[in-house]
């Protein structure tokens, strides 16, 4: 049996999430939908990775978001001062997806140190339970690190069908319930998964990472991020943000920091 997300700020420490808290109004969340829903294939064509990973370094309206004071302001509190931005992923189920993503930690794919990384997830279009709103397993990011199975299962939307080693029945599950515009934040090391989308509309949704200054990688290809309030003491690859959509500079660099990571399926950012 769950509920739906109803978390302060406060709870994060024991809960590993919080939320719903308005990041975008309605309106401002139609529009960027419908910036995102514009973009066509032929813009995109040149770009040799997954112009849905990082886009805040290719589209001047996806820097704007990962910088919205909202977001940053709820973040602050659990990152610190000094954030940067990791990605910015733009996630759709597609209506009758009949995949899921199984419960996993997020941090099972990354090498950085600490791992007190925040995830907004901002909605731009209703998460509901009926078409796949992410569940979160209450207090599993206290387990730390667990191992994962890589299942490859072809029902599963994750790249390596990645699946936490969780007896789940000893946790309470919650639905991330959100409107156009509200999210949710949740600990890197939070078992969180969803189901698939069983209306006839998309569910739309961008997954940003905010990490604190201080973060720096152990291992594994080298990470890239950009500093959107206060500075990095880390040892990350700093990165400039777009001064125009697509334009060449972005693209450029867009290739640059995503190739080091097509080996992994682009799993390590």
């Amino acid at each position: 049996m769950t509920c739906p997300l109803a978390l302060a700020t406060a709870d994060y420490g024991d809960n590993g999430c919080c939320g719903p808290t308005r990041a975008l109004d309605a309106d401002a969340a139609a529009a960027l939908l419908a910036r995102i829903d514009a973009v066509r294939p032929d813009q995109v064509a040149a770009i040799a990775h997954p112009w849905i990973y990082k886009s805040y370094l290719l589209f001047t309206w996806m820097d704007a978001l990962v910088r919205t004071p909202a977001i940053l302001d709820a973040v602050a509190p659990i990152v610190g001062p000094d954030i940067l931005v990791m990605s910015a992923d733009i996630w759709r189920k597609a209506p009758g997806e009949t995949r899921h993503i199984s419960f996993h930690q997020d941090a099972g794919y990354w090498y950085l140190d600490p791992p007190e990384i925040v995830t907004a997830w901002v909605a731009l279009t209703p998460a509901t339970r009926e078409n796949g709103c992410m569940q979160f397993a209450l207090g599993t990011h206290k387990l730390r690190l667990v191992a994962h199975d890589n299942t490859y299962a072809p029902d599963n939307m994750l790249s390596h069908g990645q699946t936490a080693r969780i007896d789940l029945s000893g946790y309470a599950l919650i639905d991330d319930v959100l409107e156009p515009g509200e999210m949710s934040l949740h600990h890197a090391l939070l078992a969180h998964g969803s189901g698939p989308n069983t209306t006839d509309a998309p569910r739309v949704g961008i997954c940003i990472r905010y990490l604190p200054g201080r973060i720096a990688t152990t291992q594994g290809p080298p990470v890239s991020a950009m500093v959107v309030r206060g500075r990095h003491h880390g040892n990350l690859t700093l990165e400039t943000p777009p001064a125009a959509d697509l334009s060449a500079e972005a693209i450029a660099q867009h290739t640059r920091l995503l190739e080091p990571h097509a080996a992994t399926r682009y799993v390590n950012f």
